[in-house]
């Protein structure tokens, strides 16, 4: 891995380690068929370049038996189709699938609890659909998986929720993608939220005494800055000799009868 590259890996892995405290190792990938045809297109050792962009922390491979099941279907279609490229690599995918990787089962997959994205599920297979729920269960990643997709439309729908780690292939090039937006955005309410309320240790009523108390305190400064300037204008006074010497304005007097004395008859 290229210095550039491994440098990124570490930023990103340190910001969910210090942000998303449940993205620990050993990291969970969850890999979907378009990366699993990819890599096998590509000839990409997973396993090594894995273990060298998560540091070599323990980690272990999953794939949802929805992905199996579309591999397999892809298979048979090529197949009737006579593409014998194809025939390979999803009979390869879905190989290393059964080999390398931990199996989720469909009943192992939680159920959607937002009705506002069934417009954005309808474009998803089926195992996209399972990829996505596993992966945004509890709304912040609260099962911890990593997910490896080729799929634009899934990659897209996954940034846009907080601390999901994506992998990619660009080539034969494996590349841990940056904290999305959401993710940053989410860490920065999380913030907020802890600096109002003193690191999640004052309930309510607490903050709201604390306020009171700010609000005194607030009032009282103005009170004491404003006698503070009564005294400085009472000693300025009594320095001046009981009054301030204010400079007269001088009136506007009226013309110079000279400029407006008429010409004299020749």
């Amino acid at each position: 891995m290229r210095h550039g590259r491994a440098k990124q890996s570490r930023r990103t892995l340190q910001f969910y380690r210090l942000n998303a405290p449940h993205l620990k190792p050993p990291y969970k990938l969850l890999l979907d068929g378009t990366f699993l045809v990819a890599s096998i297109r590509n000839k990409v050792p997973l396993y090594e370049r894995f273990a060298k962009t998560l540091q070599n922390e323990a980690f272990t491979c999953y794939v949802t038996r929805s992905t199996l099941t579309e591999l397999e279907t892809l298979s048979e279609r090529a197949a009737s189709n006579n593409s014998h490229d194809y025939i390979n690599f999803f009979a390869q995918a879905r190989q290393y699938g059964l080999d390398e990787c931990e199996i989720i089962e469909s009943d192992k997959v939680p159920t959607a609890s937002d009705t506002k994205r069934n417009k954005e599920f309808k474009e998803f297979s089926d195992a996209s659909r399972d990829i996505f729920h596993l992966s945004t269960d509890g709304g912040s990643n609260r099962q911890a998986y990593f997910v490896a997709t080729q799929d634009d439309t899934l990659a897209d729908a996954l940034r846009a929720m907080p601390y999901v780690p994506l992998f990619r292939l660009g080539r034969a090039v494996l590349l841990l993608e940056s904290p999305s937006s959401a993710s940053r955005s989410y860490t920065g309410n999380k913030e907020q939220n802890k600096l109002a309320s003193a690191g999640g240790l004052m309930t309510a009523e607490e903050r709201k005494m604390v306020n009171a108390v700010n609000k005194k305190d607030k009032l009282k400064r103005r009170e004491m800055m404003k006698e503070e300037q009564k005294k400085l204008v009472k000693r300025t006074r009594e320095e001046v000799g009981g009054g301030f010497n204010m400079r007269k304005k001088k009136r506007a007097k009226g013309p110079n009868p000279l400029s407006c004395k008429g010409k004299g008859k020749k």
